[in-house]
């Protein structure tokens, strides 16, 4: 009797049991941080987020985009020098695109260190708290920072109206970053190289200066990466006599490959600079790779050979 009486009493306090879970299972309490992570989060080392859904996987989804999110709302606007000088730099949109990709890739790399701090279930409800660390993201941030400094002061002290467009991108890049590292540890480095500066240079040089582009033999996308940067760089392009000549050349040679369908090239490019009818620099570079045809191979070296002359058309000397 005593044992039925025992069995009914348990059986009756079932029904008073609350469905809310906890990943610890220490209590069954609600936790403060539903409503306020930063109950659960100390908000002088962490960043966080809380998140829901049907399950665990779907809430802690939810936390992070939502901790991600973080940094888009807290940076209140975006670069403002890029919205001024834009008659200075008329192609600066498509830089502020290539930008955005940057630190968009850079943002996903910090995020890939979150952590689910906490998890609780209540009512068929799923809910996380998502913790981002603000040390290990301050070392992420500040050394893509410290690469930036670098590569823009290099490219400042050599002043080359070539490397214009890549001064621009590294600036507006590392202004952008800035601002998530602010986010991160309370306060953003300063640097060497203002916007102001950057402008006033470029407005000191000539507005059109004329050069004359001799292209040999050569694919039309490496015309055109090369007349887009001399053009930005405050060159007019002429067909006619000029004080600085760029001359390009594209030599190509075959390679054997015992592959049927298949062939192998080796390919060199080579640019030198003219002024006042006296050579100055000659820089190249080569590339190996196979394709179905010459034409195909060409193709596959557009990349390198873009990326080639962006990085090093500055070692021409046209200033």
């Amino acid at each position: 009797m005593k044992y039925l009486l025992l069995m009914l009493l348990i059986s009756s306090c079932s029904h008073f049991k609350s469905d809310s879970t906890s990943t610890d299972g220490a209590s069954l309490e609600e936790p403060k941080w539903l409503y306020a992570p930063y109950e659960g989060c100390s908000e002088a080392s962490e960043l966080c987020a809380t998140g829901e859904g049907k399950t665990f996987t779907q809430a802690d989804a939810e936390a992070r985009a939502n901790l991600a999110s973080i940094f888009e709302v807290k940076v209140q606007s975006e670069l403002s020098v890029t919205t001024s000088a834009s008659q200075t730099f008329p192609w600066q949109g498509q830089v502020r695109e290539e930008v955005q990709k940057s630190i968009k890739e850079s943002v996903d790399q910090i995020l890939e260190t979150v952590q689910i701090k906490n998890h609780y279930r209540k009512k068929g409800l799923s809910h996380s708290l998502a913790s981002l660390d603000r040390s290990k993201a301050g070392e992420l941030i500040g050394s893509r920072l410290t690469k930036i400094d670098g590569e823009l002061e290099t490219l400042w002290e050599n002043h080359q109206r070539t490397n214009v467009r890549r001064i621009v991108k590294l600036y507006m890049e590392r202004e952008r970053l800035n601002e998530r590292y602010s986010i991160i540890s309370g306060m953003g480095r300063p640097s060497r190289v203002s916007w102001q500066d950057i402008v006033k240079w470029r407005e000191s040089k000539p507005k059109s200066e004329p050069l004359m582009l001799k292209i040999g033999q050569a694919p039309d996308y490496i015309r055109e990466k090369i007349s887009e940067l001399l053009t930005e760089a405050g060159f007019r392009l002429v067909k006619g006599e000029a004080s600085k000549v760029v001359t390009v050349q594209v030599d190509s040679i075959k390679e054997f490959m015992n592959v049927e369908g298949f062939e192998k090239h080796t390919f060199t490019l080579s640019l030198t600079s003219i002024v006042n009818g006296e050579k100055k620099r000659t820089i190249s570079a080569s590339e190996t790779v196979t394709g179905r045809s010459q034409a195909d191979a060409l193709l596959k070296v557009k990349n390198y050979f873009n990326d080639y002359i962006e990085q090093h058309l500055s070692d021409l000397r046209l200033d």
